[in-house]
């Protein structure tokens, strides 16, 4: 598109260079694509972290003979079926040879938690060919600089000795496996293995050939822009094209999905961009996404558009499709890397690789869903995702933070991210969870056992120290029933001395325990109790939290039922703000979209999501006339909590004239569930011919459906649901399938000991001192705005927002309203009938716009 196409194309993306068509490849990256066999490792640590990883690595090679590199680079060019390849690495240790008769030595360390002979037969042979693909090269390097100095040979003669140092970190052992290769038996490894990967890098870059064209003789998918849309779209170019961050905010119904993702994949097509990533908050956004791949395909594109879904809604086992065997494993990890490859070669370049296609092939070669899913993520053009694939330290994929490609970051939705990065960088620890973990492990896990009753003492440890008096470091909270319940408040600041004081670090090292045992038992194939699955997950989020816990953090210990014999502790890290976390993850993509309809003010979105100060802000005006929407401002109504009972019959009135007004669907959107119910009660009594569909808490997908088709065309239903969830944002009430929206109160976040912490934190770290309305008001006026935006999704579309509260005149709230909202005050219920029946008259009377 014209528009779009401001710059000229860059180099290829990498791994492999447009100009010479060499292809840069890590041995890491050969092994791991060619060389794996066998079953999937766990989806648990299932080994030693990166950390006690490095610091087993750097001792060892402090040990290293005198003479011996470590860190050797290896880095070989080389010609394969008629492919030019630069094949590289690091390889640990080399050791020069001691005379004329021994060969150079390559080491290769691996820490794990078990010996050697424990390991599965797939992994060892896994650190095998990387060290034997490391023995290659450098015999290749050898003969490439022999050459050089004599002449050509042939090389048939050269050895290499190949040594595997197995560091156990539980016993503190090494145990070392040497083995003396030829030339002619690692030639032959390596280009196996690189023939192997070399037939897919073709099979990929014919793909990417398609795309590329395709993608730049893309055209819009509609007739026209709707106002707004080609602004939004030459932005987004501009910052995919030259890096950096956006931030926009566009009113719903301007058309976000396509004004993003066009220009980004125009971006896809000169090459500016090689991945593109795009979160959602929601299941709708994932299906809005990928209505418009499929529009976009219709046109032509061979763009390859990768969803995925959650585990648990993926995983065959979850969904009954098989069952795990007496060790606990499931079937379809066994011999997974087996029939990889079979996979790969069906799913590559098909347009949607929705979980249902994925599945299918997964079903026909006995593979797990989900992995696979992600086995597909690097080959795919675009990934769609909930944010956690990319924030959250515990399920974030560690593919999307390798920068040797360059990835766009599309959020949509961003306001959800704040609360959302808050909760991933939060975790908690409960003494009766752990005691029942500790229980399932009778009998079959004895170790395991052991430890994590180790952890539960620990937890009782903790408590013991916060509750001891005159300690100046913990503060004591109120709690609701302070008799039975006690709660400390515990700052996470660093000492001169790097250490956080006071810490449970007794708590810390038991469950570093606990994740002992438990690779231990991944590391020998072997698998915990199935029952404290969803146990061993808190555990492993309280782990990864705990190495970043910091001055934004408060540990939180709760202790109820104080004497009973089993009384219940909870310990928590709680984030109070994600934004640093959210900074290191952008780093990691070139450019960043994030977008939404309500993202004001600037000041507080920018604070919250850890965007650059100087990142540019986009505000869009509404697509749609002023006229179709009446806003109508009733502040006779005071919904606070103190006054919700006094309040109840003249709200009922306000929904029954809002009704009558122009019977159709509404929805009335309540601050909780109790006052949704007092509300529904009394209006149930004084207008018994209205029915009334309620959201219930818990629901699941099924009656989520079952709620959403009572608002169909030709309907005329009454709904009270809760603001904030899951029918108030994301959800396109097209047409007539709503006309009307009641919002009861401005959204504050429900006041607990947690927000309370947060609204004193903002206090001491702003010189403003809004505490309060960083924890609450704008929150609150973030959910009034999603939900008033469920109205006008299109150009045909008439409706109402009713804005019932006493605090909607406030100032603060003014000033932060839609500019296309053209306000109404109604001081009482007739001044609302009036308003309302003048706004539909001349609605009715005005023809509809002509769709664009």
């Amino acid at each position: 598109m014209a528009a779009l196409s401001e710059s000229t194309a860059v180099s290829e993306e990498s791994p492999t260079s447009e100009s010479d068509n060499t292809l840069q490849l890590s041995v890491k990256e050969l092994v791991a694509f060619a060389c794996r066999s066998g079953d999937l490792a766990s989806d648990g640590p299932g080994g030693p972290t990166a950390e006690e990883g490095i610091r087993a690595h750097q001792k060892l090679q402090k040990k290293r003979p005198q003479g011996s590199e470590a860190e050797y680079r290896l880095q070989v060019p080389l010609q394969v079926d008629g492919q030019a390849v630069v094949l590289g690495g690091r390889v640990d240790i080399l050791h020069p040879p001691a005379d004329l008769h021994t060969p150079v030595q390559l080491d290769e360390i691996k820490t794990t938690y078990v010996t050697p002979e424990q390991l599965p037969d797939s992994a060892r042979a896994l650190h095998w060919a990387q060290l034997k693909i490391y023995g290659y090269c450098y015999l290749l390097q050898q003969q490439a600089a022999t050459v050089k100095e004599t002449g050509p040979g042939t090389g048939d003669g050269e050895r290499v000795a190949l040594q595997m140092l197995w560091h156990n970190l539980k016993d503190r052992k090494t145990y070392p496996e040497r083995q003396e290769f030829s030339w002619p038996e690692l030639e032959a490894f390596a280009l196996a293995a690189l023939g192997q990967y070399l037939q897919w890098h073709r099979d990929w870059q014919a793909h990417r050939g398609k795309v590329r064209a395709t993608s730049k003789a893309l055209a819009f998918p509609f007739p026209a822009f709707r106002p707004g849309q080609r602004e939004l779209a030459v932005a987004a170019y501009r910052c995919l094209r030259d890096g950096g961050e956006l931030v926009v905010e566009a009113p719903t119904g301007i058309g976000k999905t396509v004004s993003t993702l066009f220009p980004a994949i125009k971006a896809v097509g000169e090459q500016q961009v090689d991945q593109l990533v795009y979160l959602t908050a929601k299941n709708s956004g994932r299906r809005v996404v990928r209505e418009t791949a499929a529009r976009l395909h219709e046109k032509g594109l061979r763009l390859s558009v990768l969803e995925i879904q959650a585990r648990d809604k993926t995983c065959a086992c979850s969904l009954g499709l098989c069952s795990r065997d007496e060790d606990g494993i499931c079937p379809r990890t066994r011999g997974f890397y087996d029939r990889l490859p079979e996979a790969r070669r069906e799913l590559l370049g098909q347009p949607l690789l929705t979980p249902e296609t994925v599945a299918a092939t997964a079903n026909r070669l006995q593979l797990c869903p989900f992995e696979l899913s992600l086995q597909m993520l690097p080959w795919a053009d675009l990934v769609v995702c909930d944010f956690n694939y990319v924030f959250d330290p515990l399920v974030r994929m560690n593919i999307l933070q390798d920068q040797s490609r360059r990835r766009a970051l599309l959020v949509d939705e961003a306001h959800n991210l704040i609360d959302r990065a808050r909760a991933m960088y939060s975790t908690r620890l409960t003494r009766g969870d752990s005691r029942h973990a500790a229980a399932a492990c009778k009998g079959t896990h004895p170790a395991l056992r052991r430890a994590i009753q180790s952890l539960v003492r620990a937890l009782d440890q903790w408590v013991i120290e916060c509750r001891e008096a005159g300690n100046p470091h913990h503060t004591q909270a109120t709690t609701p029933d302070s008799r039975n319940s006690e709660l400390w408040i515990t700052p996470l600041v660093e000492n001169d001395t790097g250490n956080i004081e006071p810490y449970p670090a007794a708590v810390s090292r038991a469950a570093h325990k606990v994740l002992t045992v438990v690779s231990q038992l991944w590391e020998q194939s072997k698998a915990p109790p199935e029952d404290i699955a969803d146990w061993l997950k808190a555990l492993f989020r309280f782990l990864a939290i705990e190495q970043l816990v910091g001055d934004q953090h408060r540990c939180l210990t709760h202790a109820e039922k104080r004497g009973a014999r089993w009384q219940e502790q909870e310990l928590k890290f709680l984030c109070l703000n994600a934004a640093d976390y959210l900074a290191q993850a952008y780093r990691q993509f070139h450019a960043v979209l994030a977008f939404s309809a309500t993202l004001r003010p600037p000041g507080y979105i920018y604070r919250q999501l850890g965007l650059q100060a100087d990142a540019p802000y986009l505000a869009l005006p509404s697509p749609f006339n002023p006229d179709q929407l009446g806003v109508f401002l009733c502040p006779y109504v005071d919904t606070r909590y103190r006054a919700r009972d006094r309040s109840t019959d003249a709200l009922v009135d306000m929904v029954a004239r809002v009704y009558h007004s122009r019977p159709g669907n509404y929805l009335v959107f309540f601050p909780s569930y109790r006052f949704m119910q007092q509300v529904a009660e009394r209006f149930g009594e004084r207008y018994p011919g209205i029915a009334l569909v309620q959201q219930q808490p818990g629901a699941g997908e099924q009656e989520r459906g079952a709620f959403l088709a009572h608002f169909a065309d030709g309907r005329q239903s009454l709904g009270f649901a809760i603001m904030g969830g899951v029918f108030g944002e994301g959800v396109d009430y097209v047409g007539e399938q709503l006309v009307g929206t009641i919002v009861v109160g401005v959204g504050l976040p429900q006041m607990n000991q947690e927000q309370e912490l947060l609204r004193r934190a903002c206090d001491e770290s702003d010189s403003a001192g809004n505490g309060f309305d960083i924890a609450y008001r704008y929150p609150g006026l973030t959910r009034v705005l999603q939900t008033a935006g469920r109205v006008i999704r299109t150009e045909s579309d008439r409706g109402v927002v009713i804005l019932a509260d006493t605090r909607f005149t406030d100032p603060f709230y003014r000033n932060l309203y839609p500019e296309h909202w053209q306000l109404q005050a109604c001081n009482n219920g007739e001044a609302l009938s009036q308003g309302l029946g003048a706004f539909w008259d001349t609605a009715d009377d005005r023809p509809a716009p002509a769709k664009t």
